[in-house]
């Protein structure tokens, strides 16, 4: 995956699709002729995702997520629907990913009766724009590019993400790192704190972040900073450009961040797990254990691109937060109703959390798959309000 550092859209040679899915487009043909990669609980630790996603499970069927009903009701028709367009997020349009995508719209075209196109980014602003102007159906966002979308439009709606290993949303979750060299870790060790190390001494540093639409390499982040500094920072947009760190770098994935931390250029860096941790030597342990500040990661052997070229670099974790799980989403104004219906039903199915090209069996190694075994049960429906805690950020 090389780090992508703009708007441009890559050209994509992909194998001859499935039956009932077109070719993965080129992202910028549809845009430039018809526009013209998960949320806060808590900054305090597991405590917090205890809480946090306990409330979303407790009353009535909240447990088991819920489809979305509010909003708009929508104007699409099932006769004058033709296809499915699928917006996918820079972190999972990788090369890597083609057969987990494809199996993808393979099953969403079986459930849904119709075409499905696949159309990968490699920015979170195409992906979001596609779906909040109805240019693409459905989109696959982290919880940011969500609530960006519906303050787009509010047409786009939550309807399903991926369970905790249990099956639930009460841990469906994953982690927002802030991350520095390993060999730099002790300017960051805190006797004070109750992990042993935090943020007290970025100020003035080279930062990378994903992207400004990212939960988990943006928002999140920003939010422990500000926490951390409630008396130099009063806004996110103060930490996207020069003044607070010295240089404001954006690597446009997760991946494109941690890299620019490996290669040197920056000295602090935030990304999540779920998106780099296949490229890594990952330690021994609980997820949650592995996650925590004082945990060092390094490049595995033969990992592929944009870690070919930090081959033996070593990070380490000086802050961590849980995130929720990102939302599959739809727009109501262009997908159905009973597609949409026909859809949640299928993709939560016990059939679609068997397949394995979907979910790979843990510590399978090149799938293709977009998601692990090792993460997740599957699909679970989602509601619009799971994901009020993105709101309440600042």
């Amino acid at each position: 995956m090389a780090v992508s550092r703009g708007n441009t859209i890559p050209s994509l040679d992909s194998a001859p699709a499935s039956p009932g899915i077109r070719k993965e487009t080129n992202a910028s043909k549809i845009i430039d002729s018809q526009l013209s990669r998960r949320s806060f609980l808590g900054l305090f630790g597991i405590g917090a995702v205890t809480a946090g996603l306990g409330l979303a499970g407790c009353g009535g069927d909240a447990d088991k997520g819920g489809a979305a009903t509010g909003g708009d009701s929508g104007s699409a028709s099932s006769d004058s629907l033709e296809k499915i367009t699928m917006v996918w997020l820079p972190n999972e349009s990788a090369a890597e990913f083609d057969a987990g995508r494809e199996e993808f719209g393979r099953v969403l075209s079986e459930y849904a009766g119709i075409e499905v196109e696949l159309m990968t980014t490699t920015d979170y602003n195409v992906a979001i724009e596609a779906i909040a102007s109805g240019k693409a159906q459905m989109a696959n966002l982290g919880a940011e590019g969500y609530i960006q979308a519906q303050e787009k439009s509010g047409n786009v709606h939550a309807l399903f993400t991926t369970s905790d290993t249990e099956g639930t949303l009460d841990g469906a979750k994953y982690y927002s790192r802030i991350a520095v060299p390993a060999d730099q870790m002790s300017e960051y060790e805190d006797a004070e704190s109750s992990t042993g190390y935090s943020i007290k001494n970025i100020k003035g540093k080279r930062m990378s972040f994903v992207s400004q639409t990212s939960t988990s390499g943006f928002k999140v982040p920003c939010n422990a900073i500000m926490t951390e500094f409630p008396d130099e920072v009063a806004s996110t947009d103060e930490l996207a450009q020069p003044g607070f760190f010295s240089q404001v770098l954006f690597g446009n994935s997760h991946p494109g961040s941690c890299v620019n931390l490996l290669q040197g250029d920056a000295d602090v860096a935030a990304f999540d797990d779920i998106d780099v941790d296949m490229y890594l030597q990952v330690p021994e342990g609980e997820r949650d254990a592995v996650n925590q500040p004082g945990s060092v990661y390094g490049v595995a052997d033969g990992a592929a691109q944009p870690f070919d070229r930090v081959q033996g670099k070593e990070f380490g974790i000086i802050q961590s937060t849980p995130v929720l799980n990102g939302p599959i989403v739809y727009n109501a104004d262009v997908l159905p109703e009973d597609i949409k219906d026909r859809i949640l039903e299928g993709m939560t199915s016990t059939e679609v959390a068997d397949n394995e090209q979907l979910f790979a069996p843990e510590d399978a190694e090149g799938t293709g798959a977009i998601w692990s075994r090792g993460d997740t049960a599957g699909f679970i429906a989602v509601d619009d309000e799971w994901y009020d805690p993105i709101r309440e950020l600042a």
